[in-house]
């Protein structure tokens, strides 16, 4: 929205990883994500391996189409993505209705059961002046609330930012708070908004 605000342009979004290049695009009129057939050829599988139906979400495989002196041959790159059905545009590309992320972006629950958590940082500024935030699963009865905030929280706002986070993570988790200078990014400087240390 700021962007928006500031520059009058449509933010948009694109789908690539390091190892192999562009992945999917997405479309100006439709928002899915169209493949790029030219670079790579993309799987989504189920947990048996077969080929997922649009609606349906699975591991994204993947085998580059352009790198002749090391090819990857059905890559495996640890994200999960959701196939979309044919796109109104008349493109005629393979469509990805959504990339929901990485294995390690999904909690765990206690009875084994996994989801992708949707956070949103406007909802921590609502509550409280946090500048950055991130949630990381250390076990199954440890989860871990790291924030920056411009002043201290108070414990009413705490109390509100628990929870807000119990509701995203579907599980009343025991939660505790860290107040840190700054939110590290990722080795390939990713930010991960949430992240699961549960194998």
């Amino acid at each position: 929205a700021l962007l928006r605000d500031a520059f009058g342009a449509r933010v948009t979004d694109n789908y690539s990883a390091n190892e192999v290049g562009y992945v999917a695009l997405r479309c100006a009129e439709h928002g899915s994500y169209h493949v790029q057939c030219e670079n790579v050829i993309v799987e989504v599988l189920d947990e048996r391996g077969r080929a997922c139906a649009p609606g349906e979400t699975g591991r994204v495989v993947l085998t580059t189409l352009h790198s002749l002196a090391s090819p990857m041959l059905r890559y495996e790159n640890g994200d999960h993505a959701r196939v979309g059905a044919p796109c109104p545009c008349g493109r005629g590309s393979p469509v990805l209705a959504c990339v929901h992320g990485r294995t390690r972006g999904m909690v765990v629950l206690p009875d084994g059961r996994r989801h992708w958590p949707v956070m949103g940082f406007p909802r921590f500024r609502e509550i409280a002046p946090i500048v950055q935030h991130q949630i990381v699963q250390h076990g199954l009865d440890d989860v871990e609330v790291r924030l920056v905030s411009e002043r201290p929280v108070t414990r009413d706002e705490e109390a509100k930012l628990a929870e807000f986070v119990h509701r995203a993570l579907k599980h009343p988790f025991p939660l505790r708070f860290s107040y840190v200078e700054r939110v590290e990014r990722s080795p390939v400087g990713k930010y991960e908004e949430f992240k699961s240390l549960v194998t």
